[in-house]
């Protein structure tokens, strides 16, 4: 039986993208193989560093009581390991209670709307455990799960017969899987090499056919500036050129970490979404929630 680690568990909103406002539960799965040190973070500091943070991880027993993250990566408490204490740890049947708690009515399937909550599985990066996600989505707390959400960076290599496994659980359930793709521009700090992988996207693809609903789509982190933008274009380009659709929804969020940061911002990266042709991302979790943790 797999053992999982995970940071959180919460029910929020979706905030970004094409299932902003979805009722929606996530796992934050803990680790990544990515810092984003570069985001708010003009001076180039060392944003893991206590310094910088502004706080130490250590007078803390709960992710829940630390303050608002400022600069680097916002959910750094997932996966740096100062927080690591912080940090749960168990079995399938673990995790699927801690999701089914949280869930409103303790179901996916809602008694008042009918609606189904998706399932968010997030990070950290949660495609470092691909293997597990297939005994996961088995366990019957997910029963009545019928869409999944997995938040990536789109940069950790993926395995075919995981793929296969994950499609075959779809297809046995007529479920719905979203790749939702936030690749790491310069503004992140991590090299493009790394973070630009459109093998990887097309290994997605590989599971979207006629059977099952598979959706994918991208979304950027950018600052109102024509470098960034410049390079949305060419890393979609490169995705372009190596199978992806052209008809891929391309998203672009404000760089931010907290709702004020993300005002600042907003209009003019609004107005260059229009001029570029991006569809523009507000993280509405901001602004409802003020991103903390568990939202």
């Amino acid at each position: 039986m797999a053992k999982y680690e995970w940071s959180e568990v919460f029910m929020s909103i979706e905030g970004e993208a094409k299932y902003a406002g979805w009722p929606t539960a996530y796992i934050r799965f803990a680790k990544c193989n990515f810092q984003c040190k570069g985001f708010n973070n003009p001076n180039k500091e060392d944003t893991t560093s206590i310094a910088v943070l502004g706080f130490d991880p250590k007078d803390y027993n709960d992710i829940y009581s630390i303050p608002l993250i400022h600069k680097g990566c916002d959910s750094i408490y997932s996966w740096d390991e100062k927080f690591s204490h912080m940090w749960k740890h168990g079995d399938v049947s673990a995790l699927g209670q801690e999701v089914f708690k949280v869930l409103p009515h303790n179901t996916f399937l809602n008694p008042i709307s009918g609606q189904r909550v998706i399932l968010s599985l997030t990070g950290g990066e949660p495609t470092l455990r691909m293997k597990q996600f297939p005994e996961l989505l088995n366990d019957p707390a997910f029963h009545e799960c019928r869409h999944i959400l997995i938040e990536t960076n789109c940069s950790v290599p993926l395995r075919s017969k995981d793929l296969a496994a994950l499609s075959f659980w779809a297809q046995q359930r007529n479920a719905k899987i979203t790749w939702s793709n936030s690749p790491k521009l310069s503004v992140s700090g991590e090299l493009w090499k790394d973070a630009i992988k459109p093998e990887i996207a097309l290994l997605q693809r590989s599971i979207m056919t006629d059977i099952f609903t598979c959706d994918q789509y991208f979304k950027f982190v950018c600052g109102p500036s024509e470098t960034d933008f410049e390079e949305v274009a060419t890393a979609m380009n490169e995705y372009y050129n190596a199978g992806v659709a052209r008809n891929t929804e391309v998203y672009v969020m404000p760089v931010a970490c907290t709702e004020e940061q993300q005002q600042e911002i907003a209009t003019k990266v609004a107005k260059m979404c229009m001029d570029k042709g991006y569809i523009y991302c507000h993280r509405i979790q901001n602004s409802v929630f003020g991103n903390g943790v568990g939202t």
